[in-house]
């Protein structure tokens, strides 16, 4: 075989296999928007039911399937119903949780799926411990499955977690010893 049509022939193949691969998919500014308020949508009723202490409602809007991961500030929970059991542990001790919104960053990722990222300033008390004001940055993926918007990953990052931890924490452990 010569030269050219061995080229001519590599050239045909390649064309057929880039013709074979998947195409991105671009979404309109309309269906952009769209995904952009579900995930919204689904992470303001989390913090919504937060705000009310009713975290098992807010529980509603997370994914429970093995791959969906949720931290806060640096401990990972082994599933989501981990989270839960440390949250319902956590919440006959509390009287006020409020956070509040500074901005609300969307950035779709695909037709399915948006990161959303917040700075967020939180108000918290305690049953017997003063009142705590402060700052985290929490972010999540929130991604359509099985024709729902649910909460599949998310992170808490706190501006002194320690303040935090000692705002919620009845007992304080000081030098092995708990007060």
């Amino acid at each position: 075989m010569t030269r050219a049509p061995l080229t001519g022939l590599v050239a045909v193949a390649a064309l057929f296999m880039l013709g074979c691969q998947p195409q991105a998919t671009t979404l309109s500014d309309a269906q952009k928007a769209a995904v952009a308020d579900s995930a919204k949508t689904v992470v303001q009723r989390i913090i919504t039911n937060s705000n009310k202490l009713d975290f098992p409602a807010a529980f509603q809007d997370y994914s429970a399937d093995a791959d969906a991961k949720f931290t806060e500030n640096g401990a990972l929970y082994a599933s989501l119903d981990a989270m839960k059991k440390a949250y319902a542990d956590l919440l006959p001790t509390m009287e006020i949780v409020e956070n509040t919104v500074d901005a609300w960053n969307v950035t779709v990722l695909a037709s399915d799926a948006a990161a959303v990222t917040l700075p967020i300033h939180l108000r918290i008390k305690a049953k017997g411990r003063p009142e705590y004001k402060g700052q985290y940055v929490w972010s999540g993926i929130v991604q359509r499955r099985s024709g729902t918007w649910k909460l599949i990953q998310s992170h808490e990052s706190w501006q002194n977690a320690e303040q935090i931890m000692a705002a919620i924490t009845p007992e304080i452990v000081q030098a092995g010893k708990q007060k």
